[in-house]
């Protein structure tokens, strides 16, 4: 009874902030722009929901987390090298053309776009090519279980409301720096990755909030349909009403494929470290 009444004073917020008979900025185009898909009552209701589930289980995964012993004995990262700077200025000119391209549309709508999860998982690559730390190693350990949408966008690239050259350019070069650089950060040997069940679930829930309380407040607020989250993407409108619930469920299932083959391939790589130098014939060999 409790939970349902906090329900209803969170739809009356979202909606006096969500969209409303007419649009805050003419300029946004209409396919682009959130619209009320669910009611703010189910908005309010699933964001309840994901709370609930999705916060325990955050702290309840990072306290496993850190227990794990490599964690507990982790080295202090090294300074960065002139290679992590020069791969630093890489990933973080494309962030600044992916600000950039979005502010040349009218009155800047396509600005709250750069929120999209991999483009702040590119700013988060950017720092981490310098940072320090034990916060820079977590925030390494949770931005690798999360590469997988990187490989997701290169699958299925969707470019709806790409207008410019070299925006479809940086794009694919975006998504191609997230998967080689952290690969480079830890072949290297700036960081350690780990990769265990806890630090894996701990990176789903880190996105998922992300996507649940951030994003959900994002859309609300500018009317950008940002992540889909007030409309669905073409390939899951037959699910209806549910598919954000669908959403989640497809992307959990995603997350703990993509970072079983990256913790089995990860492991191979430092039992046998000298397998990707093998793998290539030396002239002798030849």
């Amino acid at each position: 009874m409790v939970l349902l009444q906090l329900v209803d004073i969170i739809a009356d917020i979202f909606a006096q902030i969500g969209p409303q008979h007419t649009p805050s900025n003419e300029f946004v185009p209409d396919k682009f722009r959130s619209k009320w898909y669910l009611s703010p009552w189910q908005h309010a209701f699933e964001f309840v929901c994901y709370m609930s589930v999705l916060v325990p289980l955050s702290i309840w995964s990072y306290h496993r987390a850190i227990q794990h012993p490599m964690w507990i004995n982790q080295r202090s990262v090294r300074p960065a090298t002139t290679l992590d700077k020069v791969l630093g200025v890489g990933t973080g000119v494309s962030y600044v053309a992916i600000v950039y391209y979005k502010t040349l549309a009218p009155s800047m709508w396509r600005l709250p776009y750069a929120l999209q999860p991999c483009h702040t998982l590119t700013l988060l690559l950017t720092i981490l090519t310098v940072a320090r730390g034990k916060m820079a190693n977590l925030l390494f350990q949770v931005y690798v279980t999360m590469t997988w949408s990187s490989v997701l966008a290169l699958s299925f690239p969707d470019m709806s409301d790409y207008e410019h050259l070299g925006d479809c350019i940086n794009y694919f070069y975006e998504h191609v720096m997230m998967l080689l650089v952290p690969f480079v950060l830890w072949y290297t040997g700036r960081f350690d990755y780990i990769g265990s069940p806890s630090w894996i679930m701990f990176g789903f829930t880190f996105i998922a909030l992300y996507h649940a309380a951030i994003l959900q407040i994002v859309v609300l607020v500018t009317e950008i349909n940002v992540a889909t989250l007030m409309t669905p993407p073409a390939i899951l409108k037959d699910i209806g009403i549910y598919y954000r619930p669908a959403q989640y469920m497809i992307c959990f299932i995603l997350h703990w494929l993509y970072n079983g083959v990256i913790s089995v391939g990860v492991s191979s790589l430092a039992t046998n470290p000298s397998s990707l130098v093998n793998a290539v014939p030396t002239p002798k060999r030849l």
